[in-house]
C-alpha cells in the first residue's frame, strides 16, 4: 500500500519525517515501512544492487552478501531484496501408466486436491447486498481436512466401467442383487492418491523468480540515512558491494536512482556535440573570425573548479541537477566573453594601444560582469539547504563565481597569445 501525507511546509517535512519513519519501524517491527520524499528522480528503492545470472541460489548467496554490507553501513537503512519469502510447494510425481489404467487424468488429480485443501468454487450464497461463496471440501469422517495427502481420494470426472469389470460386482450384476448405492460407487469410486503417485513431498520453492532482459535478477535494496544524500550513500556501499567476487556467468548492475541519473545523463548529452558545434558557428559568424570564438570555448573548462570547490565546501554530491546546472553556466560566460570581446573590439577600433584596451575593458566591463553574477549567486543562497535542488545551486554558485574571474581575467590573457599583443613599456 501507498499513503501520501502533504505537510504544511518543507519545514515541517524535514523535521518530522525521520521521526515518523523510526516510530513506525519500531511500533510495526514484521512490516517494512518505507518514507520517501518526492524528487526529480523519485524511485520506490534510491538505491539498488542488481545481481544477475542462471542459477537462483548463487544470485541468494551474492545478495545476502551485498546485504550484510549494508547492514553493516550506518550511511544506509530499510535493508530488502525484490525476491519474495519461499513458500511451501506440494510436488507429486505423477504415475501416468497406474492412473491411465484406473481411468483418471491429471485434470481429476488436480480437482481432488483442489477439493481436499482450499475447496472448489461452486457458487455464491447471498444475503442482502452480502455476498459469499460456496466451496465443494473433501473432509475425513469427523469432519475434519485430510491430514495425510497419500489418502486423499481421487474421483474421475466421468463414470469408470473399471469398477464393474471385477468378477464379484459382475456376479453381482448377473444375479440382480447389485444395489444402486453399489452400482454408484462401482462406477464413481475413489482412489488414494498414492496409488497414482510415486512420490508426494512438499518442498520450500521462491514463488516468483525476477528476470531482467531475460535474465534470472536478484535486486538487494535500501534507502539512505537521514542527513545523507543517495549518491553519497550508493558510493559508500559500492567500494564493499563491488568487490564481491562474482562467479563466471554473473554480472552486477546499480538499479534505482542511479539508473535514473543514468539515463538522463545519455538522453541530456545526446545532442550535446551539436549544441556545441551551432553555439561555435554562431560565435564565428558574429565575430568573423575563428580565434575569438576559440579563446571563449578554452576558458569554458575552468569553470569546474569552482563548480568542485564549492561542491567540497558545502559537502554537496555532483548528480543529475548539478551537471545541468554546470551545463547551464555554459551560456551565461559565453554570454559574458561576448561582451567583453565586444568592448576590447570597440576600443581597439579607437586605436586604444592593444595592451591598454585590454586592461581598460576588462576594467570597463567589470560592475555589470560581477553584478549580473552576483545577483544570480546570491538568488541561488535560498536553495543551497534543499535537498533536491541544493547541489544545483552549489554547481551555479561555483562556477559563476570562477567563470567571472575567467571572464576578466584569463580571457583577456588568452587574447593577447592568440593576437600576439605585447608590453612594449
Amino acid at each position: 500500500g501507498e499513503l501520501i501525507i502533504d505537510f504544511t511546509s518543507p519545514d515541517d517535512l524535514v523535521e518530522n519525517m525521520d521521526e515518523i519513519q523510526e516510530y513506525l519501524t519500531r511500533r510495526y517491527p514484521d512490516a517494512y515501512i518505507n518514507l520517501k520524499r518526492y524528487n526529480l528522480m523519485f524511485k520506490k528503492y534510491p538505491i539498488e544492487a542488481q545481481f544477475m545470472g542462471p542459477d537462483p541460489a548463487v544470485l541468494h548467496r551474492l545478495a545476502d552478501s551485498a546485504r550484510y554490507i549494508m547492514e553493516h553501513t550506518p550511511e544506509v537503512r530499510l535493508i530488502t531484496t525484490d525476491w519474495e519469502p519461499q513458500i511451501p510447494v506440494l510436488s507429486i510425481e505423477y504415475d501416468q501408466a497406474a492412473a491411465r489404467a484406473l481411468d483418471l487424468s491429471r485434470n481429476d488429480v488436480s480437482m481432488s486436491l483442489l477439493s481436499a485443501n482450499g475447496g472448489i468454487p461452486i457458487g455464491f450464497f447471498y444475503e442482502g447486498i452480502h455476498r459469499d461463496n460456496i466451496y465443494l471440501k473433501c473432509l475425513d469422517e469427523e469432519g475434519k481436512p485430510i491430514e495425510d495427502l497419500g489418502n486423499t481420494q481421487v474421483f474421475s470426472a466421468l463414470p469408470s466401467l473399471n469398477g464393474l469389470l471385477n468378477e464379484e460386482t459382475m456376479v453381482k450384476l448377473k444375479a440382480g442383487t447389485l444395489s444402486k448405492e453399489e452400482l454408484v460407487e462401482s462406477l464413481m469410486g475413489s482412489t488414494p492418491l498414492k496409488q497414482i503417485s510415486k512420490r508426494i513431498d512438499i518442498r520450500w520453492e521462491d514463488p516468483v523468480v525476477p528476470r531482467y532482459n531475460g535474465q534470472r535478477s536478484q535486486r538487494v535494496q535500501c534507502s539512505p540515512a537521514p542527513g545523507i544524500e543517495t549518491e553519497k550513500a550508493r558510493q559508500i556501499i559500492a567500494r564493499r558491494i563491488e568487490q564481491i567476487e562474482l562467479p563466471q556467468g554473473y554480472t552486477l548492475h546499480w538499479q534505482g536512482e542511479k539508473s535514473a541519473s543514468d539515463e538522463s545523463m545519455e538522453y541530456l548529452f545526446k545532442n550535446f556535440p551539436l549544441a556545441i558545434i551551432l553555439m561555435i558557428a554562431i560565435l564565428i559568424m558574429l565575430f568573423k573570425d575563428y580565434r575569438k570564438p576559440i579563446i571563449i570555448f578554452c576558458s569554458l573548462p575552468m569553470l569546474l573548479v569552482g563548480v568542485v570547490a564549492v561542491m567540497l565546501l558545502t559537502d554537496k554530491t555532483f548528480n543529475f541537477v548539478a551537471i545541468v546546472g554546470t551545463l547551464g553556466l555554459i551560456g551565461m560566460l559565453i554570454k559574458n566573453g561576448i561582451v567583453l570581446m565586444d568592448e576590447i573590439t570597440l576600443q581597439l577600433n579607437q586605436g586604444v594601444e592593444p595592451i591598454t584596451a585590454l586592461v581598460d575593458s576588462a576594467q570597463s566591463r567589470l560592475r555589470p560582469v560581477t553584478m549580473a553574477a552576483l545577483t544570480t549567486i546570491l538568488g541561488m543562497i535560498p536553495l543551497l539547504p534543499d535537498a533536491m535542488f541544493g547541489s544545483l545551486a552549489a554547481s551555479i554558485m561555483g562556477g559563476l563565481t570562477f567563470g567571472t574571474l575567467i571572464t576578466l581575467l584569463f580571457i583577456p590573457v588568452l587574447y593577447a597569445l592568440f593576437f600576439h599583443i605585447k608590453n612594449e613599456q
